[in-house]
């Protein structure tokens, strides 16, 4: 009999601990709750991926222009930002600080990063090659249509450590494999570095890479409450530890249905 009663003990202390577990869990459990300032779902928005959801950063409104000059003014401190480490198992990872601000004229996006050895060779715009170099992207889906297509509005910017750009943008079909690479952005752009170029035997501080897109080119009317798809990426070259990464694990990185979300503040 004792055998028996410390049987069923058990099993009914396991199911409590089962239902507590899953009150905890899953939130179904005990009816729809909403945790402080969540925002409500927009219901005229289009449907948002897993990656959309989950990423979001405020941009807010620019004080005054930057100066698009390769360096982080005191005014870039008032902007939200986001972290984007190298997250690779390598000797060097870089650390990465992106800031975005706004205005009436342009979207300011700044890139601030730590590299103790920095390597560049492309000079020349558009070069196929510019992804070898250390570089930045930031890639566009301006309208939020969240698909894998790359559509005729989407854009992207790759800059490298010496301020050379390659951009493109997509085309009405959507082909990632067939953007349009002649397209010539009519961004500003500026970058400025820390130590020197392609040599190991010493260390170096990093660069940082400013850009300003112009509305005009995005495609919108910037307003507060505004939102774009977008998406982040950075690059390390170092011989065979040559590598990139991105903020919304897009793969290939042409591929806004997982792209984030700038909020325009």
């Amino acid at each position: 009999m004792s055998a028996i009663f410390t049987r069923k003990t058990l099993f009914l202390a396991s199911l409590a601990t089962l239902l507590a577990v899953c009150t905890l869990l899953w939130p179904g459990c005990q009816g729809k709750t909403e945790s402080p300032g969540q925002a409500a779902v927009d219901q005229s928005a289009p449907a948002l991926s897993a990656g959309q959801a989950g990423k979001m950063l405020v941009c807010r409104k620019a004080s005054e222009a930057p100066a698009v000059d390769g360096r982080i003014e005191e005014l870039w401190q008032a902007a939200d930002t986001l972290r984007l480490d190298d997250p690779a198992d390598v000797s060097d990872p870089n650390q990465v600080k992106i800031y975005t601000l706004w205005d009436n004229n342009y979207l300011y996006v700044s890139y601030e990063v730590a590299d103790r050895y920095l390597v560049g060779f492309q000079t020349e715009r558009d070069h196929k090659a510019l992804y070898k170099d250390d570089m930045i992207e930031v890639l566009l889906d301006p309208r939020r249509e969240a698909t894998d297509l790359w559509l005729e509005d989407d854009i992207v910017y790759h800059i490298n450590v010496l301020g050379q750009v390659k951009d493109d943008r997509g085309t009405p079909g959507g082909e990632v494999a067939k953007s349009d690479a002649g397209w010539q952005s009519a961004a500003l752009f500026a970058v400025q570095y820390e130590g020197t170029l392609n040599d190991s035997t010493d260390q170096d501080r990093g660069y940082c890479v400013e850009l300003a897109v112009p509305w005009s080119e995005i495609g919108l009317s910037p307003a507060a409450g505004q939102k774009l798809g977008i998406d982040f990426a950075s690059g390390d070259a170092e011989g065979a530890q040559e590598h990139l990464w991105d903020w919304c694990g897009a793969r290939p990185f042409r591929q806004p249905s997982v792209y984030g979300t700038l909020l325009l503040e």
